[in-house]
């Protein structure tokens, strides 16, 4: 890195890309759409800060470690959001920092680095999923650094680098306590370490594999003590909530995955980047027995692509699929495109303009994100405007008070007016309630239908709120026990008479 530094060009153009990365991801901070799962996120730290367990005391339908790196941003209104999501953008910071720290220390080769740095600050996806408060960023993170510590024990030549691979344990655990999709890289990689380690000796690998085993058990300590607390829940929240959301609730449809899929796969940014991983791979195992050509480990590299075919077959396999979860796999395959970089810029040498035509191009793609999600163009985002939440807001802490409690379907508005949610409104999932046995309604905490209108009926919180017609077929028994007292846009406001 030294080396690099001291040549004040690529100094500059370093600087350069961070910095616009910075204020790319500032302006998706302040600007972008309020995304709906946001807000139960938040829900969710305030909750554990308040001493509250997740699946213990409150329904939570992803794995335990995110609530907790949002907590102590989760209690200051609406201001909460931008906190959060700029603990998101500076986790995004960090990652592009390992991911060109990464490339550097492997290619010793400054051009190829900061472009690989480029295509990460300026991707769409990265851009508009790193800086929202939501599982992606904080996996990507930890689960990118556990891979650089599996790399490195991959490049030992004895393979006893047992620190390393204790730390890519330790690493990746963290990742899937983060998001439940990281479990597979870590299946894979412990997998690797027999088929890919230097060490011929099977007691060695075994060795290994139980450091690697050692590090994931420490750094899951706490999700382990969750899961003892309350077993059921744990898995009904995390696996068989999930199950009856796609196949009860969503029913997402196998051509509607496949066309999901190939809009990730053909859209010009991501198309660059997978293209040029698999050259990088044909290159890399072309080259793996001059070790002078080798600008990276072919281990190293198959590695990195195996983990990205990971986490599109996981993203494809999930319920709901969505374009925003494949972003998972572009770090891994950054690092695969490492030996097609190398590999081009011997081959056609310095042609700048080319290069300038490229990177022009990649950066145009990424102004539909920005008309998307910043200028919120699309029907189905227009429920989220900040103006029209700021109002909501407004009403509710004009019409209750400090730390009461106060029924929304769509907990932002209680956890923005600093109120306490409805238990079993503390964050997602009351959507499918009804779907239920009774037996897994008392396990997850959930309320049902049946449950408000009893609330309604008895008049158990002075202020309600209708976001979006959730209480659709409950408005008669509203108009008898509370009145109407504002309408903001698709949101309903009721206080008790």
């Amino acid at each position: 890195m030294k080396i690099m530094f001291e040549n004040r060009r690529y100094l500059l153009f370093f600087l350069i890309i961070l910095l616009a990365q910075a204020i790319l991801l500032s302006t998706f901070v302040l600007f972008r759409l309020i995304d709906y799962d946001e807000a139960s996120y938040l829900s969710a730290a305030y909750s554990v800060k308040t001493g509250k367990l997740p699946y213990a005391d409150f329904f939570y339908a992803q794995m335990p470690y995110v609530p907790y790196a949002y907590s102590p941003v989760s209690s200051f209104g609406l201001a909460s959001l931008f906190w959060g999501r700029l603990i998101s953008a500076l986790a995004s910071l960090v990652l592009g920092l390992a991911l060109f720290w990464f490339a550097y220390k492997s290619s010793k080769d400054a051009k190829l680095s900061l472009f690989l740095f480029f295509l990460y600050s300026f991707n769409g996806l990265f851009l508009t999923w790193h800086s929202v408060v939501k599982t992606l960023v904080l996996s990507d993170l930890f689960g990118f650094l556990s891979f650089i510590f599996f790399a490195s024990y991959l490049r030992s030549e004895d393979g006893r680098k047992n620190v390393e691979i204790l730390l890519a344990g330790f690493l990746v655990g963290i990742a899937l306590n983060l998001r439940l999709t990281f479990s597979l890289i870590w299946l894979a990689e412990g997998v690797l370490i027999f088929f890919l380690s230097s060490m011929k000796n099977k007691k060695q690998k075994m060795i290994a594999f139980l450091f690697f085993c050692l590090g994931t058990v420490l750094s899951s300590s706490f999700a382990i003590y969750l899961f003892l607390k309350d077993p059921g829940a744990f898995i009904f929240d995390n696996l068989t909530y999930h199950q009856i959301l796609g196949a009860g609730f969503i029913k997402l449809g196998f051509l509607k995955r496949i066309l999901t899929v190939f809009k990730f796969l053909f859209y010009p940014q991501n198309l660059f980047i997978i293209f040029l991983a698999l050259v990088g791979l044909i290159v890399s195992f072309k080259k793996r027995r001059n070790t002078e050509g080798c600008v990276l480990n072919h281990k190293i590299v198959l590695s990195a692509f195996i983990f990205g075919i990971v986490m599109i077959v996981t993203s494809f396999s999930i319920s709901p699929t969505t374009f925003q979860h494949y972003e998972q796999a572009l770090p891994f395959f950054l690092v695969s495109l490492i030996p097609a970089l190398s590999y081009l810029e011997s081959k056609w040498g310095n042609r700048k303009i080319f290069l300038g035509g490229i990177s022009t191009l990649y950066i145009f793609f990424v102004i539909p994100f920005i008309v998307i999600f910043i200028f919120s163009v699309r029907d189905r985002d227009k429920p989220y405007p900040k103006s029209e939440v700021r109002k909501v807001v407004k009403v509710i802490e004009e019409n209750s008070e400090p730390k009461e409690m106060v029924f929304s379907t769509w907990p932002a508005y209680v956890v923005f007016a600093k109120r306490e949610p409805v238990p079993g409104l503390e964050t997602w999932g009351w959507e499918v309630a009804h779907l239920l046995s009774p037996q897994e309604l008392k396990r997850s905490k959930l309320i049902n239908r049946q449950k408000m209108e009893e609330i309604i009926l008895e008049k158990k919180v002075g202020l309600i709120v209708n976001f979006c017609s959730d209480l659709s077929g409950l408005e008669n028994l509203l108009d008898v026990n509370y009145r109407h007292i504002k309408t903001i846009g698709d949101t309903k406001i009721y206080k008790a008479k």
